[in-house]
């Protein structure tokens, strides 16, 4: 089969070529569209990221719900028109995510899915798909006046999905007059009287009125939602809203593009199974990959079928040694790796799980390090004991939580089990009172050998009072930032990766403090750890482990006594 590449991020050069052979499904579970994507991905046949994975995962159960209906009577009919239109063919995974836009619905006639993320590396076809959705929203979808705006932060942007339909117009006049108004702003189709137009993120007039979707085009450039807002406030209006993001991803964090990701994220974990959100997510799973060519199909499943741009990539690819932003731009534009970020986790999640199956000596009357992470006294506490026995390190936690930081907050962990289980302790007070934290620590002088508790120099002077009226007497500063992490993140990477620190079996809030904290390098290589994102996730219980790791040589892991003057101090 013959066809000329298309791909809307590369130059237009039509190159001939022979699409890759895509296997035939002869028995549907679901629609041929769907199932033939499915099967590409979990045969192995085409290479994808974990997400899309998950997503397959998600999807499947979505469509197993006896309250959906599959039209593939439409999803062909659709698919067959904007071929017939448009001068290529659907590649397998525009199918796929097609399917869900055209004939995808619940019984009540809503759609199953109302918001799409695309995000993918450069020069996969998103501004060519976009168009194709475009198309069908406006012309073959059939609801009346169905507007669609399309939103990037500059006009040329916006324009490039637009000027694809108006090209196609424009190559026809006199087939196609019949059936559209169209200038360079907007194009009508006249049946449905349902408008495309295009809009850039510093509109003076921002308000679209009555639009049945907004298409908002690289969506990594906006730093926060408020302007997403604007343009969706008139969403509603017309049967059917959607919203659909087409991105790669970019140089600047803690943007709405963020957000999104962190959003699908859990949407594809299942911690929010009523959300209408597609999210297509192609990318690398670790940096690491781009060394093999092969893995780059899953930050881009149009490759196979666009030997122009790997021809590009491979070239772009070669320049890593000699041109630092070389890297920089590919990874974080071609791999959907941030180099910003340069995003490693912290700890691999099977090492954080590795870390809570360890046996557990007894610890009674052994020496240990104390450690408080406070950042707010209306926030949550981290704080723990650092032991040493051998060469293995033991690390005991518990965390404090202000009831007011739970007010209006969906945190992602169970709060009640944490509380049952004797991790958390909830604070029904105006503020988290050192006396509350000190009154811990002289519990567990109680049974441990206590030789100094650290803070970090933040909540020291706070804490210091009152933990000299308990008895402590030595508080020390633990140091944080990036010399400090720097130092400790080999040290860190060995302690998992070699099994040498445990964590009480079933601390499931110590495995999420440190699954939410990654490894920021910059580009000299300096380390800080950071938190994945600010608001709904917390990391208190691993930066205390980072503070008493500072101190871990003065631990000899030898038995010691209880301290006595702690042990009948009355609390």
């Amino acid at each position: 089969m013959k066809m000329k590449t298309r791909s809307s991020d590369q130059p237009k050069i039509s190159i001939i070529y022979t699409i890759p052979q895509t296997p035939i499904v002869t028995d549907p579970k679901y629609d041929i569209n769907i199932d033939t994507y499915i099967r590409m991905i979990e045969s192995g046949e085409v290479k994808a990221s974990k997400e899309i994975h998950q997503l397959l995962s998600f999807v499947k159960e979505k469509l197993d719900d006896e309250n959906v209906v599959i039209m593939s009577e439409v999803i062909d009919a659709a698919i067959k028109n904007v071929e017939r239109h448009f001068p290529f063919k659907l590649l397998p995974w525009e199918k796929f995510i097609f399917a869900f836009v055209t004939g995808v619905f619940f019984k009540d006639g809503t759609p199953v899915f109302n918001e799409f993320l695309v995000m993918m590396g450069r020069g996969g076809g998103k501004t060519a798909f976009m168009s194709v959705i475009e198309w069908w929203l406006t012309t073959k979808q059939g609801i009346s006046k169905y507007h669609v705006d399309i939103v990037a932060t500059s006009e040329d942007q916006a324009k490039e999905s637009f000027t694809e339909i108006w090209d196609i117009l424009e190559s026809n006049q006199k087939k196609y007059k019949q059936y559209f108004r169209y200038t360079r702003e907007k194009i009508v189709f006249k049946k449905t009287n349902s408008m495309l137009r295009y809009r850039t993120n510093n509109a003076k007039t921002k308000d679209g009125g009555r639009q049945g979707a907004v298409i908002f085009d690289e969506i990594h450039a906006y730093p926060n939602e408020d302007s997403v807002k604007v343009f969706t406030s008139g969403l509603g209006k017309k049967p059917n809203p959607r919203r659909f993001y087409f991105t790669t991803d970019g140089y600047d964090r803690d943007g709405f593009l963020d957000d999104l990701k962190l959003e699908s994220q859990m949407i594809l974990q299942g911690e929010r199974p009523n959300r209408r959100t597609f999210p297509f997510i192609c990318k690398l799973d670790a940096a690491e990959e781009v060394n093999d060519m092969d893995m780059w199909e899953k930050a881009n499943p149009s490759i196979r079928y666009f030997p122009s741009l790997r021809i590009e990539m491979i070239g772009e690819f070669e320049k890593f040694e000699d041109r630092p932003q070389a890297k920089i731009e590919f990874m974080t534009k071609r791999m959907n790796i941030p180099m910003s970020a340069s995003n490693e986790a912290i700890v691999p999640w099977e090492k954080i799980m590795g870390a809570c199956k360890h046996e557990i000596p007894d610890l009674r009357g052994r020496e240990c390090i104390g450690a408080i992470d406070y950042a707010d006294t209306l926030d949550f506490v981290g704080v723990g004991l650092l032991f040493k026995v051998d060469k293995k390190y033991y690390w005991l936690h518990h965390t404090f939580i202000n009831a007011r930081a739970l007010e209006g907050r969906n945190y992602r962990i169970p709060i009640d089990q944490g509380v049952k289980e004797g991790l958390i302790t909830i604070l029904h007070t105006e503020t988290n009172r050192p006396e509350d934290i000190a009154g811990w620590f002289m519990e567990q002088a109680k049974k441990y050998q206590i030789k100094t508790i650290v803070s970090d120099m933040y909540r020291i002077n706070y804490l210091r009072e009152k933990f000299l009226e308990y008895g402590f007497d030595k508080l020390e500063i633990a140091r944080s930032g990036s010399k400090t992490h720097t130092i400790l993140s080999p040290i860190v990477d060995d302690l998992y990766s070699y099994g040498d620190i445990a964590y009480m079996p079933g601390d499931f809030v110590m495995r999420w403090y440190t699954n939410n904290t990654y490894k920021k390098i910059d580009g000299k290589g300096n380390v800080t750890f950071e938190k994945i994102e600010p608001k709904l996730r917390k990391t208190d219980g691993f930066f205390a482990l980072v503070h008493a790791l500072q101190f871990r040589e003065s631990l000899t892991g030898t038995q010691a006594k209880y301290n006595r003057k702690l042990r009948t101090h009355t609390y």
